[in-house]
């Protein structure tokens, strides 16, 4: 599971900046690499208002 994007959020979030993630189905295997990325410290995004309030709007 190393594609480029994954590889680019696992930076982002070494230099402490925000990545966000979207969960999706347990059962769907392309919802791997978000679920890594929520375990490894990304921020869980269920709707738009948690983007929101992560900047204070």
């Amino acid at each position: 599971m190393r594609s480029g994007s994954l590889i680019t959020c696992e930076r982002a979030m070494e230099e402490g900046r925000d990545v966000f993630a979207i969960p999706g189905s347990i059962l769907d295997g392309l919802s791997d690499g978000c679920h890594h990325l929520i375990q490894e410290g990304a921020k869980l995004v269920t709707s738009g208002k948690d983007v929101l309030a992560e900047f204070e709007f």
